[in-house]
């Protein structure tokens, strides 16, 4: 178990960085679109500028009803994913708070008393 927990400890951190870079690259887009507010949702944002990660939407309708799928998509992404950077932080931090109370405890040797 604390194996696991230690793999969704570091799968949220490294998450977290690839979506605070997704994040940047949308505040990017936004900022050369002259900041115009709120900027591209997370679909157009994929669609457009990270094709290769547009497959995360078939995965998403595998795994979630469509209408759920659809309204995340049309977030926009300076609100989306600096959203799953909190919560993905918020799992690692808790999956590695179990993980530090499932190891073994080291026992100190016996200290002599002087």
């Amino acid at each position: 178990m604390r194996i696991f927990l230690l793999w969704v400890g570091w799968a949220s951190v490294v998450g977290s960085i690839g979506d605070g870079l997704i994040a940047v690259l949308a505040l990017v887009v936004v900022g050369n679109a002259g900041w115009a507010m709120p900027g591209p949702s997370v679909d157009a944002l994929l669609a457009g500028y990270l094709p290769a990660l547009y497959w995360v939407k078939s995965i998403a309708l595998l795994a979630m009803p469509g209408g759920v799928v659809a309204w995340l998509f049309a977030l926009p992404a300076l609100v989306y994913f600096p959203a799953r950077i909190a919560m993905s932080a918020l799992i690692g931090w808790a999956a590695f708070v179990a993980a530090r109370r499932l190891a073994p405890r080291q026992s100190r040797p016996p200290q002599a008393v002087a």
